[in-house]
């Protein structure tokens, strides 16, 4: 692959390595001819240390040193309570950049990143890998075509094996202090899916426990998201399953589609049908399906956002709205309030 002959080479920054996504994007940097990693900032010396080893880069000692490097996009993957002192002085050098999802681990806080991004005039692109996700694109692309008819019922299961990982129970994202726990960090996933497909719900009824081991909190948990059109949309999240198959089933007055293999359990296995996702128009006799061909792991997945962290550099590409940051972060956290008072929670009602 090569960066458009219209662009200058593409210098891209890494600020903070703790998340294990940023790894898998630098091999599909590799690729692309005129690409080029800069340097490291991390502010824990054995992991930058050993990160910059690995792949061999260059560690800077101090932040402002990487950051005025002439970068073109810097990629942010600290932990997440960090990420509004990452932002607030990446925006001050960079014009471009990259953020690890969630936004962070508080209204306010999110809030206070976006107000950064809006005022040095910078561009902010969450790293939300179900948005380029080829399958997830085509059922958009299904629901936006309004194949279905009306929308009544929308079910995505999102799973990790992430509590059977040896020592993950000492990982920062089951730190309450750094993360919250494993909803705030990957139930946000196909919540922001929610929001990308169907826009901003009208309210939330979750119920999320720590089931397995109170050392990895928020393992199992569901929540259900309601339309003023009366769309059902749920999420099912557990992170203690290391297998699976399907992964979303949306229910249409005209019809229904169906998806496998769209998480890391179910599309890690190594046998997998030859199509990953269908659909079906009442009335017909047979389920048609789509020709996307499922991703050999999960890593494919992930890796698929790199191609547009580079479009985003040369600004080929354009990020979400921050409306639509700021309500993926707020239904996440919501889904935490509505848990511990055992009802629905309107979203109206919690805007500030």
């Amino acid at each position: 692959m090569t960066i458009s002959t219209n662009s200058s080479p593409i210098q891209i920054a890494l600020y903070g390595v703790a998340h294990g996504h940023i790894a898998h994007y630098l091999g599909e940097f590799s690729k692309f001819n005129g690409a080029h990693v800069i340097g490291v900032y991390d502010d824990n010396y054995e992991r930058v240390i050993s990160f910059c080893s690995k792949h061999g880069l260059r560690r800077y000692e101090h932040p402002e040193e990487l950051l005025s490097q002439n970068i073109d996009v810097v990629i942010i993957g600290c932990e997440t309570v960090h990420h509004l002192k990452a932002v607030s002085l990446a925006c001050r050098y960079v014009q471009n950049i990259a953020l690890q999802k969630p936004l962070a681990t508080t209204i306010i806080d999110g809030r206070k990143i976006l107000e950064k991004i809006q005022k040095s005039g910078a561009q902010l692109l969450m790293l939300w890998q179900m948005r380029v996700d080829p399958e997830n694109k085509f059922i958009k692309q299904i629901i936006d075509e309004n194949h279905l008819g009306q929308l009544l019922h929308f079910r995505r299961r999102h799973c990790l094996s992430t509590h059977r990982w040896k020592d993950f129970h000492k990982s920062w994202h089951v730190n309450r202090q750094l993360n919250l726990g494993m909803w705030a960090d990957d139930a946000a996933h196909p919540i922001d899916l929610i929001r990308w497909l169907f826009g901003r719900p009208k309210s939330v009824y979750a119920d999320i426990d720590t089931l397995v081991s109170p050392e990895v909190p928020d393992d199992n948990g569901i929540a259900i998201f309601r339309y003023d059109s009366g769309l059902f949309a749920e999420i099912q999240c557990s992170f203690t399953s290391d297998y699976g198959e399907t992964t979303t089933e949306l229910v249409g007055s005209n019809g229904m589609l169906v998806q496998y293999f769209g998480d890391a359990p179910s599309c890690n296995q190594p046998k997998k049908s030859n199509y990953g996702l269908k659909w079906k128009i009442f009335g017909d006799e047979q389920w048609r399906t789509a020709e996307i061909a499922s991703p050999e792991n999960h890593s494919f997945r992930i890796k698929a956002l790199a191609p547009k962290i580079i479009e985003f550099a040369q600004g080929v590409y354009e990020p979400p709205s921050s409306e639509e940051y700021l309500d993926s972060l707020t239904m996440t956290l919501l889904c935490y309030e509505s848990s511990e008072q055992k009802k629905q929670i309107v979203l109206s009602e919690y805007a500030n």
